[in-house]
């Protein structure tokens, strides 16, 4: 509410007016405002329409398996704020620590439910750096929601945003101001994306941050942020519908406490939390504070913040515009008052940025020094270390372009990361890593793109090889190729074994004149199947395999008449030609097909010794090798796929 509509215009009267106000807020709410202004107002999300739909699809989720997707081994607690508990889990599938977030044992109602669900689709719809990624949005064992996020290791921005010894020696930061200031440009960050997406957060404050290890900064507690723009589905608050009191009290705006008649919620609401953030890091305290609910409310109302008289005049007059009780007397956006604050820190923040980011570097440096294949030499923490390299030293060149170490100190990471990539044979990661830097190293850009073009190429190479080796290709093909000639090998000898005039009646030139009916039935094949034939180097190789061998075969039967041989020899012989025939492929195609190149072994060595039975020992072997084939080769389905189909069209018309 604008300082201009307070009733009579003075406190006294204001302060009447907010006593019967007060008195029509849920209990809860006011006592939180009097004794515990620094927790989350959680406003009744189930009041809307919106609201309804959404519940929907909570009953929808309820249906699946609880936990199963996720696979998860419950750990320690390791936080709890109004309405939800986290706790450490090991996803089993992956192998990771994960951060899960549930409803506690005594907020298990519809309305908790859906607040913890809508902060997973909020968090989960703004994939940014500064984020935390949601991995899974599932239920637990007692049916309720629960959220698998990323991991954070590292502290809350409010337990370390006074302690400048605790800071310098975890981060290396020596101007606490200025650190602090940084980290508040990386959530402004965060806000500005999610303003992108028409979200506004409602709750931002230090204590909704978090700082990792290296440096990371996540926003955190999307649980009330509500939409500017309504996408139908029901899943998101619409500002225009939160109406109810919401955020915590200390960093309250104005529009924040649901007054009638007062200003709509707008990016500017988080402006002014931003603000309210900003007096936190100048003064080390909240903007509203009060003995009771009154004087707290009063000060969010009048948001006139008194700042100390050594708090630097620039920042303080940031902090007072972005603080400025009507929404139109604020920065117009996010961004514009991320540039005042970066403005103030061109030449007082670069510096201490660019000196961590080097602090960061000369790790970097010293882990890619390590010999390969070293335990900590993990590609994790190689990317780990380079990512805060490069945001430090964008983040020094953010606030002053001129900050020529900060410029060189990024190409010396980039390029000791490009050349690690070239190293592990990634030139194109290599590439990508030099394209972002403004003026690279010609020779080693010239170097790394050589590098590349010739990885795209031999990747290439070994692409058309494996598909030309590749086995399943053409299955379909040669199963029926092979059960025809199977067919035909089984049943003819069986026929002239159950018949001996048949057998005795035959001459040499009747086998030949049989080898080459089958040369010339394999060779019609070979012309009707030949796309599928050709495809590959696999059938390319058994479809002559199989010419050589008719050809073989005729030109045994023909060597057998010259020699006059018996036909009955002559039969046992050729079971020997098949055996060496089959041991090839075995060797040289297939190993699949040892099977029957032993089958075809034994036939012959029993045939040998009862020539009598050769017709149906031949047999057996063929019907042995075409079981052999089909078994080996037998295609995932009989069927053309729909991609087969539409290629197969795609040459008839162009035939």
């Amino acid at each position: 509410m604008a300082s201009g509509s307070r009733g009579d215009g003075s406190e006294r009267g204001l302060a009447r007016e907010l006593e019967a106000w007060l008195e029509t807020l849920a209990a809860d709410t006011a006592a939180t405002l009097r004794a515990a202004p620094r927790a989350t107002l959680i406003p009744d999300g189930l009041r809307t329409t919106g609201g309804r739909r959404a519940m929907a699809m909570l009953e929808q989720l309820a249906g699946l398996s609880p936990g199963a997707p996720a696979q998860l081994r419950p750990g320690q607690t390791i936080g709890e704020g109004g309405m939800g508990i986290i706790r450490l889990a090991e996803q089993t599938a992956l192998g990771r620590t994960v951060a899960v977030k549930t409803l506690k044992a005594d907020r298990g109602d519809d309305a908790a439910a859906l607040d913890l669900l809508r902060e997973a689709w909020v968090t989960g719809a703004l994939e940014h750096p500064n984020i935390v990624p949601v991995h899974h949005v599932g239920l637990d064992d007692d049916g309720r929601p629960l959220i698998v996020l990323k991991r954070i290791e590292g502290v809350v921005w409010h337990d370390i945003l006074e302690d400048a010894e605790l800071v310098a020696a975890r981060f290396g930061a020596t101007d606490l101001l200025a650190w602090n200031l940084g980290i508040l440009l990386q959530v402004l960050n965060a806000v500005r994306f999610a303003h992108s997406r028409g979200i506004i957060h409602r709750d931002l404050k230090p204590a909704n941050v978090m700082i990792g290890e290296f440096g990371e900064v996540y926003l955190l507690d999307w649980g009330i942020a509500v939409s500017l723009r309504d996408d139908g589905s029901g899943r998101l608050p619409l500002a225009a519908d939160a109406t109810e009191m919401a955020g915590t009290p200390c960093y309250l705006a104005p529009e924040l406490l649901g007054r009638p008649g007062g200003p709509p919620l707008s990016e500017r609401t988080d402006v002014y939390l931003a603000g309210a953030v900003l007096f936190e890091v100048i003064t080390g305290e909240p903007p509203h504070q009060g003995a009771s609910a009154i004087e707290v409310v009063t000060s969010v109302i009048l948001s006139r913040p008194r700042l100390p008289a050594d708090a630097p005049p620039e920042l303080a007059r940031i902090c007072l515009r972005a603080m400025e009780p009507d929404p139109a007397d604020r920065y117009p956006s996010i961004d514009e008052l991320r540039q005042a604050i970066a403005s103030y820190l061109e030449h007082r923040g670069s510096a201490p940025l660019a000196a961590v980011a080097r602090a960061r570097t000369d790790e970097l440096l010293a882990l890619l020094r390590l010999p390969e294949g070293a335990p900590a030499r993990d590609r994790e923490d190689i990317y780990r270390l380079f990512g805060a390299c490069k945001f430090g030293f964008h983040e020094a060149l953010a606030a002053w372009r001129d900050n020529a170490e900060a410029r060189a100190g990024l190409t010396e990471a980039t390029v000791a990361v490009a050349e690690y990539e070239l190293a592990s044979d990634d030139p194109r990661a290599a590439v990508g890593l030099l394209s972002e830097l403004e003026a690279p190293p010609p020779e080693l850009v010239a170097r790394a793109r050589a590098a590349a073009e010739q990885h795209a190429a031999r990747q290439a190479a070994l692409e058309h090889l494996r598909r030309d080796l590749d086995e399943k290709l053409g299955t379909r093909t040669r199963v029926f190729i092979v059960t025809l000639l199977g067919a035909i090998f089984t049943l003819a000898p069986l026929a002239g074994g159950l018949d001996p005039d048949l057998v005795r009646a035959r001459h040499h030139v009747h086998h030949v004149g049989w080898s080459v009916g089958l040369l010339v039935l394999l060779a019609g094949l070979g012309v009707w199947a030949r796309e599928s034939i050709g495809k590959t180097a696999v059938n390319r190789r058994l479809f002559m395999t199989g010419l050589h061998l008719f050809l073989v075969q005729i030109t045994l039967w023909i060597g057998a008449w010259y020699l006059a041989l018996p036909v009955a020899t002559t039969q046992v012989l050729m079971v020997l030609l098949w055996f060496a025939i089959g041991g090839m492929v075995a060797i040289a195609i297939d190993r699949r097909i040892a099977p029957s190149a032993l089958a075809f072994l034994a036939a012959f060595v029993v045939s040998a010794r009862h020539p009598d039975r050769a017709l149906f020992i031949i047999s057996a072997a063929n019907l042995a090798f075409t079981i052999n084939a089909v078994w080996a080769w037998w295609p995932p389905s009989l069927r053309w796929t729909p991609e087969e189909r539409l290629a197969i069209e795609a040459r008839r018309r162009a035939r």
